[in-house]
Order: structure tokens, then C-alpha cells, then sequence
């Protein structure tokens, strides 16, 4: 569960490069298994609506889902560039904290 709370977290930072992507992060939202509180207040309807929207205009995501063993091996492949990415941003922020970073 955590992780999937650390995507949901990671989410806002990924920029969608089409409309289908938008689409996909808008889903993600809605279907977020979080407490919003009351569903009918604001914003909640009205991203509903956006994602309405943007379906009509665009499409739907595809109705097939990815089985978990092609899921599984996509995050293998990808994880070691991720752990290496957030080791080095870690060493960056330890560095600039230790005064190490020289500044061109």
C-alpha cells in the first residue's frame, strides 16, 4: 500500500506528453482509493467532468489491462535506473547540506 501511495504522491510531477496520458493521470485521481472526504464537493465533480471530457474528445484508455507478469517485468527493468536516480539526488542533497557542491 505504501507504494502505491508513493506513485499517487510521484504523480504530480510526471508531465503527460499526450491527451491519453492526461486522461491516465486524471483516472488515477478519480480512482484514488484515499479519503476525499465528501465526493460531491468541490473539486471532485468537476474533475470528473474534465475527464469526461477529455474521454469524448479523445478516447477512453484501453479496456485491456497489462497481465502483472509484463507489468513486473517493466518495473525490473526500469527500477535500477530509479534506485541509481535517487541515490544520486540523495548524495546531491547530502553534498549542497555538507557545503561539497561547487557552483560554476
Amino acid at each position: 500500500m505504501t507504494e502505491a501511495l508513493k506513485l499517487q504522491d510521484s504523480i504530480p510531477e510526471v508531465a503527460a506528453t499526450s491527451l491519453i496520458g492526461v486522461i491516465a493521470k486524471l483516472e488515477m485521481i478519480v480512482g484514488a482509493d484515499r479519503d476525499i472526504g465528501d465526493p460531491t464537493d468541490f473539486p471532485w465533480p468537476h474533475i470528473a467532468s474534465v475527464l469526461r471530457d477529455l474521454k469524448a474528445i479523445a478516447g477512453s484508455l484501453p479496456a485491456h489491462r497489462r497481465s502483472r507478469a509484463r507489468t513486473r517485468s517493466d518495473v525490473t527493468k526500469h527500477w535500477e535506473s530509479a534506485v541509481k536516480l535517487v541515490a544520486a539526488l540523495q548524495e546531491e542533497g547530502e553534498a549542497e547540506y555538507r557545503g561539497d557542491v561547487t557552483v560554476f
